[in-house]
């Protein structure tokens, strides 16, 4: 009989993958849960208080009303001294919440109201109790006209109101919730609509609010201007801190010589390769696809790897998300 020929296998000495998902305790589950909710709060009420209110623009969303709300009756002027529109932002939320409770989950409702009650309180602790005269904001007291504010003030405002609204928006949806108003309209219409993005929904949500705060604010465009600085600079910031853990390079090559650069990818990246059959329809030759996820930093070690074979074609596309296995590089 004839013996048959084992084929030799290569070894590859590489970190035993690590990106898998960790069960967690329910009370570590708990603890984490209440953290990014209070953390979401602060951060929300600090921003709107400090930076979006005095600086006279609508965030949009219920933010917005409420900046809105402000501006009608008076920022320090209110029944027997006492600001009370904060608490637009949990009844604003109310008739929101109960639709969401039975279209989108329970969780999500019951953690959305937490969060808009937490800023709710914490919001009316500061602009009546800890700093109702904006001692400590940027512009120190709340502007009255575009002239009294100074346009170059108000637009680090946006920004850095935009920049910290991001971080709540972030914080709220690592556990499954959201900072109320246009995020709870957008996800029940996108709900309806699946076709459609929830970031256009909530866009929409958002222009809605802006459009009446140009016969609110009576100052041409510069409130809107300011708002969509805002929506913008936080929306940016949300998917930067969604994403930039768990972003990565997707890398596409087409070439002849799979064997060669699939072994210096995972010696010296320490990532794994997926090689599929290819054929290019031009010479008609057999090649093969391999199919490669890298980090950022690693893109000049790709290069110089894929530099080596001159025939080899190879493109690169953004991935913004990693699950399951994903080997972390210690190379």
């Amino acid at each position: 009989m004839e013996e048959k020929s084992e084929v030799p296998v290569k070894e590859y000495h590489v970190q035993k993958d690590c990106w898998m998902f960790k069960k967690q305790s329910k009370k570590k589950k708990l603890l984490r849960d209440v953290f990014y909710l209070l953390a979401a709060s602060v951060i929300y009420s600090i921003s709107f208080h400090y930076f979006v209110s005095p600086s006279k623009f609508a965030p949009g969303g219920i933010g917005g009303v409420v900046a809105m709300v402000k501006h009608l009756i008076g920022v320090n002027s209110s029944t027997a001294g006492i600001d009370y529109s904060p608490l637009l932002i949990v009844l604003c939320n109310i008739p929101l919440l109960i639709p969401a409770r039975k279209i989108l989950s329970h969780e999500f409702a019951y953690k959305t109201f937490i969060t808009t009650l937490l800023m709710t309180l914490i919001l009316f602790i500061f602009d009546n109790f800890i700093d109702p005269s904006y001692k400590f904001s940027i512009m120190q007291v709340p502007v009255i006209t575009e002239a009294e504010g100074g346009v170059g003030t108000r637009l680090i405002s946006a920004i850095i109101g935009g920049a910290l609204c991001g971080v709540t928006l972030a914080f709220s949806l690592k556990v499954n919730a959201s900072t109320g108003g246009a995020d709870i309209v957008g996800a029940i219409l996108q709900k309806k609509n699946p076709h459609k993005s929830i970031a256009v929904m909530i866009f929409a949500v958002n222009s809605v609010i802006l459009l009446i705060s140009i016969f609110v604010y009576r100052e041409q465009l510069l409130p809107v201007l300011l708002s969509i600085i805002y929506i913008y600079t936080s929306t940016k910031i949300c998917d930067a801190i969604l994403q930039g853990g768990k972003s990565g390079l997707k890398f596409e090559v087409i070439t002849e010589h799979a064997q060669e650069i699939s072994d210096e990818i995972i010696e010296k990246l320490g990532h794994g390769v997926t090689v599929c059959p290819a054929e290019g329809m031009f010479e008609h030759k057999n090649r093969s696809l391999l199919i490669c996820i890298i980090k950022p930093r690693q893109i000049a070690k790709f290069q110089n790897i894929i530099s080596k074979y001159p025939d080899t074609f190879a493109y690169v596309g953004q991935v913004n998300e990693i699950y399951g296995k994903f080997n972390k590089d210690t190379k």
